[in-house]
């Protein structure tokens, strides 16, 4: 699931005036799930992934970060270890800084404290829904409650490749095709490059018609 969740300019102001600027390369890991948890990062252009490993050793894509996100947040909370690892999935350019120097600086300049909780909270929410997603055995339930929940949140553009739907939702790349077809023929979506437009929320809703309550 998408993991662009709108956060404080200030935020962005922050990172780009006292952080340190980095560029990745695709592929390249920036945080490793277990590593000592000190810094925060900013990016600003670029898109990442957060994984973890399965049980067998497979990665599990949580949600991705487009430009504007916070990553390896766990430091701000003050974990000793990375939580989620996170790497490039294209050409990325961020910004980092120590986790106590960026709540200093926070606490400096005077911004409110409940603009980073209210980010925390709803990326929280995102994950639940990603728990609920997975407890529906039909393909085509599994799909129409993701794309709901981005919707939902992030409203009806949402920029993800089949690929992409595939990793987060545990579905193969060929079913997610497929079902994105039928949605699209029957009206309930259009796509364009890297881009699904939902048309009908409500009709995507009936597909699953059950466990809405993450959705509040």
């Amino acid at each position: 699931m998408s993991g662009d969740i709108q956060i404080s300019p200030h935020v962005g102001e922050i990172f780009v005036k006292y952080g340190v600027r980095r560029q990745y390369r695709s592929g390249e890991v920036l945080l490793e799930k277990g590593a000592p948890s000190t810094q925060v990062g900013f990016l600003v252009k670029g898109q990442l992934r957060t994984f973890c490993l399965g049980p067998s050793g497979d990665e599990i894509s949580l949600f991705y970060l487009g430009p504007g996100n916070l990553f390896g947040s766990s430091a701000l909370v003050y974990h000793a270890k990375v939580m989620v690892s996170v790497s490039a999935i294209s050409p990325a350019e961020v910004y980092l800084l120590a986790a106590d120097h960026f709540w200093k600086l926070w606490q400096e300049h005077g911004y409110p404290p409940q603009d980073l909780m209210a980010h925390f909270v709803r990326r929280i929410t995102m994950l639940s829904d990603y728990i609920c997603c997975s407890h529906f055995l039909e393909d085509d339930k599994r799909v129409a409650y993701f794309l709901h929940t981005c919707c939902a949140s992030s409203g009806p553009a949402i920029p993800y490749t089949h690929e992409q739907i595939a990793a987060i939702t545990g579905m193969s790349r060929v079913s997610v095709t497929r079902i994105l077809k039928q949605f699209r023929e029957a009206g309930i979506l259009r796509q364009a490059y890297r881009r699904i437009e939902i048309l009908d929320p409500q009709r995507l809703s009936e597909v699953f018609d059950s466990l809405g309550y993450f959705l509040d």
